[in-house]
């Protein structure tokens, strides 16, 4: 079973200034997203979902990555990723999982990316329009906090009630000024020392 897709729709941001500092360099953050026909709509109550997802997710993947690569400037590459879905008001909230939470879809990601990472992803019901938040992490190092980031963005007429809109996105950097440093950085801290 192929999937249907109605649209895709990529957004680029370029990022100069934070909290008024010119940046070194401009942050590109880029998000594709498909908008396709709930594929299990209409069959009730779907036990197994493997079948739109193995035939499906790979086709869909190469063509989101695709478009979200080819946004970026000359040059540029995707030193972060991530992923989310947004299914419409009548699609249960597991079909839109089922095509992202898979090996057929996040593989295709990652190796695009030459990543290496598990992809943070978000999963939201919503209307047409609704602003979604695509979290990011470094393709190959997920616990370098100064590229953990979100990308904002909302697909005008999408999800139809009956549609999911399955979405990646990039970045060539890492936040703004990022300064919180990482798990090589922090301080040694004892968890159970919080315990009520």
């Amino acid at each position: 079973m192929s999937l249907q897709i109605r649209r895709v729709h990529v957004m680029r941001q370029a990022v100069h200034t934070e909290a008024g500092r010119v940046l070194d360099a401009d942050l590109q953050q880029v998000v594709a997203a498909a908008v396709l026909t709930d594929p299990w709509s209409g069959r009730g109550d779907v036990r197994d979902l493997s079948s739109p997802v193995r035939q499906g997710c790979p086709p869909l993947a190469r063509l989101l990555m695709d478009r979200a690569l080819a946004a970026l400037p000359a040059g540029a590459t995707a030193a972060a990723v991530g992923k989310a879905v947004a299914v419409g008001t009548g699609v249960e909230l597991e079909h839109g999982a089922a095509l992202i939470h898979n090996p057929y879809f996040s593989d295709v990601v990652r190796d695009r990316v030459d990543g290496t990472s598990v992809l943070p992803s978000t999963e939201t019901r919503g209307p047409e329009g609704v602003l979604l938040t695509v979290p990011l992490v470094h393709r190959t190092h997920a616990t370098d906090r100064a590229h953990y980031q979100g990308v904002q963005v909302c697909v005008p007429d999408a999800p139809h009630p009956d549609e999911i809109v399955v979405l990646v996105a990039v970045s060539t950097g890492t936040r703004p000024d990022p300064r919180i440093g990482d798990r090589r950085t922090d301080a040694p801290f004892d968890p159970t020392a919080w315990r009520p």
